[in-house]
């Protein structure tokens, strides 16, 4: 069977003072905006000895490879607990020549939930709306409906999820869509200070989980 793919795949593993098994830690699961942020929130909490890991990659839900990897991350052979994790996926598999149907992306969220709660069931699931994307080629923070379409329905997908599971949600959309506070490098990421002001948010989000 094919799936959908891009040009090229990557994705990014990072495990923060790893033979530390002692430590608390955090999960964010994401793609390349969570991964501009991870290390303003790692700093955050480094006076409180909290573990700040990563698992980033361009991979769309409905990708066999992410939910391999997923599984990897938080299976027993790594040996790690996590007091939350932070589940970012959306913005990839949403953008011209690589369009993943919604239903597909549905179901591949369910699958990563449903391993999630199998790998970690104690940890605090927070469920991450995706950030919205404007004109190609600029960084105007002006978002256009036409430019998010699989976006806004991605994130109502799991606004109702959360909702139906009694997940948290953190919604990113909302808090950056056409704020000069998030200011942006081009039409998908943000500068170096709009990613350090997502990591303070997101910092401070994660806060009342800990």
């Amino acid at each position: 069977m094919s799936y959908i793919r891009e040009y090229a795949e990557w994705n990014d593993f990072w495990w923060e003072k790893a033979g530390d098994f002692s430590r608390r830690r955090v999960l964010l699961i994401g793609d390349s905006i969570t991964r501009s942020y991870r290390d303003t929130v790692q700093e955050i909490y480094k006076p409180e000895r909290i573990a700040i890991d990563k698992l980033c990659g361009s991979r769309c839900a409905g990708d066999p490879i992410l939910t391999a990897e997923i599984d990897l991350m938080t299976g027993p052979l790594n040996g790690y607990r996590y007091d939350v994790i932070h589940f970012n996926n959306g913005l990839h598999g949403a953008c011209n020549d690589t369009e993943i149907p919604l239903e597909i992306y549905k179901k591949g969220i369910m699958d990563i939930v449903s391993i999630l709660r199998r790998n970690q069931p104690d940890a605090r699931l927070i469920l991450v709306t995706s950030t919205p994307m404007s004109d190609k080629g600029t960084h105007d923070i002006t978002i256009k409906d036409e430019n998010n379409v699989l976006i806004h329905e991605r994130n109502a997908f799991l606004r109702a999820y959360a909702e139906e599971n009694g997940f948290a949600l953190n919604d990113l959309y909302a808090l950056v869509a056409g704020s000069p506070e998030f200011p942006k490098a081009d039409y998908v990421h943000y500068t170096g200070e709009g990613a350090k002001r997502l990591g303070a948010y997101v910092a401070d989000y994660l806060r009342k989980f800990l």
